[in-house]
C-alpha cells in the first residue's frame, strides 16, 4: 500500500461487512522501509489496529479486508509514537499477516510461519532470506558507495491523537424562595342608621318586638400555583480550532574538510 500517512488521517474505516468501524487517528510506520504498516482507529472510546499492507483507500477513506467483529476484537495494544517489534508481530498473528518460510526442494513447509511485519525487513530466527531480497540498512555501504560518504538526517511526522480532555455536566436542583404581592381586598362593615319619623310621614304601627338581619362579605386573597415551563437547557460540544506547536530535537549529520597533518620539519 503506497500512500501517504497524512492522506489517512481522519478518513473513515469500513470493514467488510460494509460497517464504519470508526475513524484513523493515526499512523505508524514500518522501521525499515517507512511505509505504512498500521493505522490506529478511533471507534467511540476503543482503540484498535488495522493493518494497511492489506488495505485499500476509497473515496470514502479506508477499506479493510476484516469485518467489524474481528477488528473490534483485535488485541488492545499501548503504542505511543511507535509500535515495537513485539507488538507488530501480536497485531500480525492476530490478522494471521504471514509469509512462508524459504524451503529446500522436497522438503515440507513449516507448520509456523513468521509475521508479517518481519517480513518487511526483519529476519525472524530460522528463517532464510535470499541475499538479494535483504535490505541495506542506513548507514551501511553497499559496493556501489564504497568511494561515497552518505550523509543523512533525521526527519519527523506528526501525527494527531484524540484524547478525553474532561467531563461537563448539568444538575437540576430545586430551590425555594419566598415571594410576596400586595392584594387589594375589601370587606364589609355594619353601621346603624337612624332617620326621625315626622307627623307627614304619617307611619303608624303597634307595639311589639321585630329584628333584622344581614349578611356582611369580605374579600381575601388566594393562592393558586402552576408549574410552567420557561426554558429549555442542554449540553453541547463546540469545536474551537487552534494551533500549537510540537518541539522536538533532530539529528543531522555534517560533512567538513579536515585540515591536512603536516609533520614538523618536513617539506612546505
Amino acid at each position: 500500500m503506497r500512500t501517504q500517512a497524512e492522506q489517512l488521517l481522519g478518513g473513515r474505516v469500513t470493514g467488510s461487512d460494509g460497517t464504519v468501524v470508526g475513524t484513523v487517528e493515526q499512523v505508524f510506520r514500518d522501521d525499515v522501509d517507512g511505509t505504512p504498516a498500521w493505522a490506529r482507529i478511533r471507534s467511540g472510546k476503543t482503540s484498535r489496529f488495522v493493518p494497511l499492507g492489506t488495505s485499500q483507500v476509497t473515496a470514502d477513506g479506508l477499506s479493510v479486508p476484516f469485518d467489524t467483529q474481528k477488528i473490534l476484537g483485535g488485541p488492545s495494544i499501548e503504542a505511543g509514537q511507535h509500535m515495537s517489534a513485539a507488538q507488530a508481530e501480536e497485531l500480525s498473528r492476530y490478522y494471521e499477516l504471514t509469509v512462508p518460510a524459504q524451503q529446500a526442494p522436497g522438503e515440507q513447509a513449516p507448520a509456523q510461519q513468521a509475521p508479517a511485519q518481519q517480513a518487511l525487513g526483519e529476519q525472524a530466527p530460522g528463517l532464510q532470506v535470499p541475499s538479494q531480497q535483504v535490505r541495506a540498512q542506513p548507514g551501511m555501504a553497499t559496493p556501489a558507495d564504497q568511494d561515497w560518504l552518505i550523509r543523512q538526517e533525521e526527519r519527523f511526522q506528526v501525527g494527531k491523537e484524540m484524547f478525553e480532555s474532561g467531563r461537563i455536566r448539568l444538575h437540576k436542583y430545586v430551590d425555594v424562595e419566598p415571594v410576596e404581592q400586595a392584594v387589594h381586598t375589601f370587606h364589609e362593615e355594619y353601621d346603624v342608621e337612624r332617620i326621625p319619623i315626622t307627623a307627614e310621614d304619617r307611619i303608624s304601627g303597634s307595639i311589639g318586638e321585630g329584628e333584622q338581619e344581614i349578611v356582611l362579605y369580605e374579600e381575601r386573597a388566594v393562592l393558586r400555583k402552576e408549574i410552567v415551563p420557561v426554558e429549555r437547557v442542554r449540553l453541547r460540544t463546540r469545536r474551537v480550532e487552534d494551533d500549537s506547536t510540537v518541539k522536538d530535537e533532530l539529528r543531522r549529520e555534517r560533512v567538513e574538510i579536515e585540515p591536512e597533518q603536516r609533520t614538523p620539519g618536513g617539506p612546505r
